[in-house]
Parts: C-alpha cells; structure tokens; sequence
C-alpha cells in the first residue's frame, strides 16, 4: 500500500475559531461563515455526501492552508473550533463519511484510505490497478462496504473554455469503468460491473445497504444518466430513465434511502424547461417541478423541503421550495441566502441541507478570492423570506410533471 498514507506533523491540529455571523441583506436569514483561511481555501464535502458527523456537532470540510494540499479538517459547530484531520503529501480527494461509525473514506493518490476522525489512525484498504482512475467513495448503509467506480486513464487536454466537448471526447473514448465494493474490515474488493463506457459517482442509500446509484457520466442529453445497482445481485436498472430531448443529473438520495433526488430539462440547452425532482428507486412516484436553470444542483432529506442553488446565470442566491398538500404542489420558491455564485470557474454553492433540516451548508467566495464554507439558518416561518417571482406554482399534470405554459 501506498507511503503516502503516512500522517505528517499536522495532524490533530487546533485552530481557533474563524466564524463571523451576519444577517443576509437581502433575505434576513442569519448566515455563519464557518471558516477564513486566508492563505488558502475551504469546502465542505460534495452535496451528495453527509458531512456532519459526532451527533451533528462536526462538519467535515477540505481545505488548503499554508504550503499544504487539499486535507480534511472538522469545525465543532458549538465552538467553531477547527482540527486538522489529516496531514498528507497528496491531495484527500472523493471523500466520504459514515456519522454513525465516525469514520471518513476517500483516496490518497491512487490508495483508497479509511480514517477513524476520533484517533485519526488511516488504515489502506484498496490499490488502483495500473492505467486507472478512482472515482467517488461511498460508503453503504451497514457501514461494511465502500463503493466506487474507476475507469482507465484517457489521455485528453482538458478544457476549461469549452467543458462539454471534453467531456464528449471522454465520453467517446470506450475506456473500461469498473463499479466496486471494499470491505471496510480487509479483504478483497468485489466488481460488480465492468463496461466500455464512462461510470462514475457511485452513492450509497443511506438506508438500504445493498442499493446504490452510479451514473453513466458525459454530455446529459447523450446518456441515461442514473443508474441502479443492487450489491447483491449485481442487477441494474435506469432510474428516471431520459427520452430524447430530456436530460437529468446530479442525482444523490434522500434520507429515507428510498428516493432519489436530481435535476434537468427538456428541450435545447439554450432555451431549456428546466425542473427538479425525486423519484423512487425503481422508477415509481414521480413528482417534478419548475427549476430556475440547468446549471444548479439541488438537495433535500425529504420530499418536503427542498434546497436549490440557483444559478450563476442571473440567480446567485440559494431558493428553497416548500411542498403543499392542499394544492399537490410545491409553493413558490423563496431565496434564503446570497451566495454571489457568478460562473462555472467560481465556487460551486453545493448546498446541502443539515440532518435535522434546519440549516444548509454551501461554498461561497462572498468574503474574497478564495472558497470559504458557510452554514444558513432556515427561519422557523419560510414566509419571512422574500419570495423569488421568476417561478410560479403549476398544477401537475397526469405524467407527474409541471410544465411552464
């Protein structure tokens, strides 16, 4: 196994608290900027991951600080005390966490890493094979397995003016992608698929330890994107499966572990009918709605809550929706936060919604230059919140879908 998983000085760390609290001018909502490494950046970790952790009194965020890479560091939110969590020659990267077991996964350069976040002891569980990648960790609800997906090293320049037609060279390239699973106690790795075609961001049902998702990566209107994989028997299906001209993504599980969340549109790119909505596992219960964009992510625990980011085409404020029983349908979208989000090279908000529903994680770079974490209270009453016009309440119609007129 790999020498970089040697903890340097480092870690375990303290650092004092960094927070400042403000009312948000727009929105009234009280907004924490949880830290301020001004000699480096900070982010929680990936939307579709639990940060929180410790009973929820933790967060988990990635940061750069001095002449060091991207490691993990916690914020105890009581406090706002920090600790470095891991102090290694290579970035941490595809992390995630298991709250219950208190322990946190992700790779360190081509090794797949566990670290107890009390003792910050790191054990190796997986190499990559030669001419691989590794994608996203997840871990499964029995806290046995961790899942993943790898594909194999394409040589291509990325980029970053025109990010689509790389990622359909990527996608055309027929490299081999294998989904696995790891035993967290040692042992062999399990594959449960292995394609010519791009896997990646594989996410665990907080719930149902043999369900996960894994998706069909490139361009969203050329792909079936969310895919099913049951563990133990290595059968897959389409979940909200595309026709042409529809797209969906950014899909990550709802707290019941039952549901899927994502986002899409019908239609072009340039005039897009954008929505969002959830689904359950096997493609049954439907319900969509009106979303500002197509370049968003959005998250909830339930189907009755949930959080968008809006976008950085004209939208830099994150919206929350509130769904209605009398009228089977989500309310009007009221903005709860500005996060200033202003263009694909900027930080991504990836909000997040707390365990308990009452605050929302997301990446702002309002303070400055660099990317710094930020927690939102949701106010007890949504209608303190200034409502956002753009989008109107529609009924649904009979496919489960809410259309703009």
């Amino acid at each position: 196994m790999s020498e970089d998983l040697v903890q340097g000085p480092g870690a375990g760390r303290e650092f004092p608290a960094e927070w400042r609290s403000y009312e948000d001018p727009e929105t009234g909502a009280r907004v924490t900027q949880l830290t301020d490494s001004s000699d480096g950046e900070s982010w929680h970790l990936y939307f579709t991951d639990p940060s929180w952790y410790d009973d929820d009194r933790r967060l988990l965020v990635r940061s750069t600080r001095g002449e060091g890479g991207i490691d993990l560091y916690s914020i105890e939110l009581a406090t706002g005390e920090i600790r470095q969590l891991t102090d290694l020659p290579v970035d941490v990267t595809g992390v995630t966490c298991d709250p219950d077991a208190g322990d946190a996964y992700f790779w360190v350069g081509r090794t797949l890493a566990a670290l107890d976040l009390d003792t910050l002891t790191l054990t190796a569980l997986y190499d990559l094979p030669d001419g691989y990648g590794g994608s996203h960790a997840a871990v499964t609800a029995d806290g046995e397995r961790v899942v993943t997906a790898m594909s194999e090293t394409v040589e291509l320049e990325r980029d970053d003016e025109n990010r689509e037609r790389w990622m359909e060279a990527r996608m055309n390239a027929d490299a081999t992608s294998r989904v696995i699973s790891v035993p967290v106690d040692g042992g062999d790795p399990t594959v449960h698929i292995e394609e010519n075609r791009w896997l990646n961001h594989v996410n665990a049902s907080p719930t149902r330890p043999e369900l996960v998702t894994y998706c069909e990566e490139g361009i969203w209107e050329q792909v079936d994107r969310i895919w099913g994989l049951n563990l133990e028997t290595n059968e897959t299906w389409r979940i909200r499966p595309t026709e042409v001209g529809t797209a969906v993504g950014h899909e990550y599980w709802l707290a019941d572990g039952e549901y899927v969340g994502y986002h899409g549109w019908r239609g072009d790119r340039d005039d897009p009918d954008a929505f969002f909505g959830q689904v359950r596992y096997d493609d049954t219960d439907r319900r969509e709605a009106p979303a500002p964009d197509i370049y968003t992510h959005f998250h909830s625990n339930t189907r009755e809550l949930v959080v968008g980011d809006g976008t950085y085409r004209g939208l830099p404020s994150d919206l929350v929706w509130r769904w209605d029983d009398d009228s089977n349908a989500y309310e009007t979208p009221r903005k709860l936060v500005s996060h200033g989000w202003s263009g694909d090279a900027d930080a991504h908000p990836h909000s997040r919604l707390s365990p308990d529903g009452d605050a929302v994680a997301f990446d702002s770079t309002r303070a400055g230059d660099g990317s710094e974490v930020y927690l939102v209270e949701i106010p007890d009453d949504l209608s303190d919140l200034p409502v956002y016009d753009d989008l109107s309440t529609l009924p649904i119609l009979d496919d489960g879908v809410k259309r703009q007129s």
